[in-house]
């Protein structure tokens, strides 16, 4: 049961890059992975259905810390593709960040990333520290290095023999590019930081948003946590993305113990989830995060609750990275009705008081290829935005411009039968689109309030009149009664 007496507890977010919900023991085969998120887990609550709403990181963070949709807080983009649009939306919504509100109460606000972007806002503290050049020069060096059996992989995909001009651009680009994340892709430093962080802790509560890289390609991890160095490289890689798995879960168990020798573990909410997931060579997906297929978007996502007394549980029933802040408000005591989120409090999943909370999920892509799609229970249907799919990364069309997977009899999302089953297909395709325009709906009816207000005045948003076609809307979606 929840103890409703305990008030601003601490609040640490983890996030690791790119990890695949099924190579965590706790979701997948036991092999040892990871005996520290192990723990943490037996303290807490495993939500075994956890996806992401994109999978690309800027995104899908910004709908961590937000809890909406990335149509709804308007970031649709990804690295050296944003648009100013994307920001200008983001502003005219008045979206407010976790950060945001928890320094609104008083929360010392810190973060160890390399991104930086608008997910600055509302941190006190939010940057790496610079070593010394040498170090810095040696982590771009280890860091380039693990790059080859990368590169060497995207030009067996791809089938170029000789790189062109604009090949040898992208790989420069690649190079200057990853000066800055070659230093933070070292779980021992995010740890570091986060430990220095937490030792000059100035307020009664603090809230640390960790960015662990490791996970992500090039998969940089130490030797000594791979146990596979031999000629095929397809095997290589897959070992060292295991190897990084070990290596974060290490640096997090000195993390977890840092925070019980200080006496802070039992007034800490710990989370741990993931931006997106990975595929490893999984449908013709080789060693990146483009497609909408479950390895890319089913998430870990671990909640550790001072609140919650007894053992640990596991939930079934899909939720999703908008579910988190609305979460955490909850717990705070603080009212998420005024934040107009997508989302909904996990807390009655936890309690019991409820079975589900939502009949489907919803995610999108953008970068490499435009596709969006809808996961049910037994069903999950992908289409491409612009018709066709085309992968710009692979040179080809994963699964099709439409895709229609039966999950019962093809958890791996190996035959498309769209063509066999037009009336899931057409279902599906309704439920979808109509989602789209919920979203959209719900975002252009908040920025036409024209008078800005303060945010310590918590506005509600104006919907222009919607609301009927709104409800209407999420009544046929299965979202409200």
């Amino acid at each position: 049961m929840v103890n409703r007496e305990l008030r601003y507890p601490n609040v640490i977010l983890i996030v690791i890059d790119s990890l695949r919900a099924k190579d965590l023991d706790i979701y997948g085969e036991s092999n040892g992975v990871s005996p520290n998120i192990n723990s943490l887990a037996n303290e807490g609550v495993v939500f075994e259905d956890a996806y992401s709403t994109w999978n690309t990181t800027d995104q899908s963070l910004t709908t961590i810390l937000t809890g909406k949709y990335p149509l709804s807080h308007g970031i649709v983009h990804h690295g050296d593709r944003i648009e100013q649009r994307d920001i200008v939306t983001f502003d005219n919504t008045r979206t407010k960040t976790l950060a945001e509100i928890l320094r609104h109460y008083g929360y010392e606000t810190m973060a160890v990333d390399w991104m930086g972007r608008w997910f600055r806002r509302g941190f006190d503290y939010y940057d790496i520290k610079k070593k010394n050049l040498m170090r810095r020069i040696a982590f771009h060096a280890k860091y380039i290095l693990a790059h080859i059996d990368i590169f060497l992989q995207y030009a067996d995909t791809r089938k170029f023999a000789i790189p062109s001009p604009k090949d040898a651009k992208g790989v420069l680009r690649t190079f200057l590019f990853t000066k800055e994340l070659a230093e933070i892709q070292n779980a021992a430093l995010v740890t570091d930081l986060a430990i220095e962080l937490i030792k000059g802790i100035k307020k009664d509560n603090f809230f640390l948003f960790l960015h662990y890289w490791d996970t992500h390609t090039p998969y940089n991890c130490p030797r000594e946590y791979q146990s596979y160095r031999g000629s095929d490289r397809k095997e290589r890689l897959i070992n060292r993305y295991i190897g990084a798995i070990k290596y974060v879960d290490q640096q997090l168990g000195r993390l977890f113990r840092e925070l019980k020798g200080r006496n802070l573990w039992d007034n800490t909410m710990v989370i741990i989830t993931a931006d997106h997931g990975e595929s490893l060579t999984e449908h013709g997906i080789f060693f990146d995060h483009h497609g909408l297929y479950d390895a890319t978007i089913h998430v870990p996502l671990i909640l550790r609750y001072p609140r919650i007394s007894g053992k640990a549980q596991r939930i079934k029933g899909f939720v999703q990275h908008t579910d988190l802040l609305p979460t955490i408000l909850e717990d705070l005591n603080i009212d998420a009705e005024k934040f107009h989120l997508d989302g909904t409090s996990l807390t009655p999943l936890i309690e019991h008081s409820v079975s589900g909370i939502r009949p489907f999920i919803y995610c999108e892509e953008s970068y490499v290829q435009k596709k969006r799609a809808i996961r049910t229970e037994r069903y999950k249907y992908i289409c491409a935005t612009d018709g066709k799919g085309y992968c710009s990364y692979c040179h080809k069309i994963h699964g099709g411009a439409e895709e229609l997977y039966d999950l019962k009899h093809d958890p791996f999302e190996k035959v498309n039968i769209v063509e066999g089953a037009p009336g899931v297909r057409k279902d599906l395709k309704g439920k979808l689109d109509d989602f789209v325009i919920y979203l959209t709906m719900n975002r252009e009816s908040g920025i036409k309030q024209k008078d800005l207000v303060r945010f310590d005045e918590y506005p509600h948003t104006y919907r222009a009149g919607n609301d009927e076609e709104i409800k209407r809307r999420l009544k046929s979606l299965g979202y409200i009664d």
